[in-house]
């Protein structure tokens, strides 16, 4: 299947494509959403003047792994049909430039497999009784029946000249996405105006947010990464430039641990922790988000195991007692034991064990986890103690691995009787 993307609606004498959006033209946004879902053959609609400013900023087609093919537009208001049917020989997933769609509405728009407009009956819109968001689907012999008619129709009313055609309302398209933990609330904006882009780049911010979280990464954490995200959507740095930044910043955490210096150490722990929210936050609100991205997570492990194994050894070196490093090494061991069982059970149930039903859902607001390690290990130097975080973080990590192998077995010995999805 090929996507054809309409780049020729343009204002003010300027092709609403180029307008960006979380510091990304809107063309741009859309390959990228494409690339996401593995949609690879793009065709664009331009107005012949606005061609050289469209391939400009299309870029490296290279780097996004995407197919690109200009067509060209016979007016700002119409949709070429006798171009697009020489062009490509299959159906087409028809979507205009300066709209910001959620990827999972336009999967499930091709998924019907029939001819249909993607509507909102909450716009109130004049032109479809059940509005128009931006996205259509038309099969191939549909698409024949039009282009027997003429060489282009009016966009999007023009397609209502078939009588078979469908308006696919985005309400109950409302789909749970295991990447956020959450139903994600189907998500479109049309993109107009700087206060549309505005308007769409806060959606964008609010709609990144991941639920079922810590008590302090949703009270303390979400606002400031919310506000950090906010202000960076619009600047050159990409999410996986974030990430290197968090890495380095974390590593210097270790580093701090192990010469000793506990307080800064500590509170530099704590930028961290909000710090790792922005990247995976910019790579949705931009479009980013990449297979190579999720490496992240590894990254993440990393530094953190370093920051116990050095607080640990710092502890150590203020008591120099075995059972220091007996109790930093449970605490590892059951750290990693609990992460396994985690990242185990999303491999066979494709849902993360901390979504999976409401006992779950609550007990990781208080979950042994890095934020919660953080607050222990503050605590310790704080009242100069180090030693009793420690056994603090230690009971926690155990209690949490215990919890979540029994939850995790609880739940995939249902799924091998057949009560297999999420609860709740």
């Amino acid at each position: 299947m090929q996507v054809l993307i309409l780049t020729h609606r343009r204002v003010g004498g300027i092709p609403l494509a180029l307008r960006p959006v979380c510091g990304v033209p809107l063309i741009r946004r859309q390959l990228q959403v494409l690339r996401m879902y593995d949609w690879r053959q793009a065709i664009l609609t331009v107005c012949p003047q606005d061609q050289p400013s469209i391939v400009s900023v299309v870029g490296d087609l290279a780097s996004l792994g995407v197919q690109v093919s200009y067509l060209t537009a016979p007016s700002e208001a119409d949709f070429p049909l006798k171009a697009c049917l020489e062009a490509t020989e299959d159906n087409l997933l028809i979507v205009e430039a300066h709209y910001v769609i959620e990827g999972a509405l336009l999967e499930s728009l091709v998924a019907a497999g029939t001819t249909a407009l993607l509507g909102d009956e909450k716009t109130g819109s004049p032109l479809l009784e059940g509005g128009y968001a931006g996205a259509a689907f038309l099969t191939r012999s549909d698409l024949e029946k039009l282009a027997a008619d003429a060489d282009a129709l009016t966009w999007p009313a023009g397609l209502m000249r078939l009588p078979a055609v469908k308006v696919m309302d985005v309400k109950p398209s409302d789909l749970y996405v295991a990447e956020v933990r959450r139903h994600v609330e189907p998500f479109w904006c049309a993109v107009t105006s700087d206060a549309d882009a505005r308007r769409c780049k806060r959606a964008l911010v609010i709609g990144a947010q991941k639920r079922t979280l810590d008590v302090l990464a949703w009270y303390v954490n979400r606002p400031l990464e919310n506000w950090l995200t906010l202000h960076l959507t619009d600047s050159p740095i990409t999410p996986n430039q974030m990430t290197v930044i968090t890495s380095l910043v974390g590593f210097t955490v270790s580093g701090l641990f192990l010469l000793g210096w506990l307080g800064p150490a500590v509170l530099l722990a704590l930028v961290v922790n909000v710090m790792d929210g922005v990247d995976g936050k910019l790579a949705r609100v931009k479009a980013l988000a990449t297979r190579l991205g999720q490496l992240e997570h590894s990254f993440d492990l990393l530094y953190e195991q370093s920051w116990y194994i050095a607080y640990t050894w710092a502890a150590y070196r203020l008591w120099p007692s075995l059972a220091v490093l007996a109790v930093g090494f449970m605490m590892l061991l059951f750290d990693s034991f609990a992460r396994h069982v985690s990242m185990q059970f999303r491999q066979v149930m494709g849902i993360t064990l901390a979504d999976y039903a409401p006992f779950d859902r609550h007990f990781r607001r208080f979950d042994g986890r890095r934020n919660i390690y953080s607050i222990y290990m503050l605590l310790g130097v704080v009242f100069g103690r180090p030693f009793y975080a420690l056994v603090a973080m230690a009971l926690h990590a155990v209690i949490t691995g215990i919890v979540y192998a029994m939850r995790a077995g609880l739940h995939l010995r249902r799924a091998d009787r057949g009560f297999v999805g999420r609860q709740g």
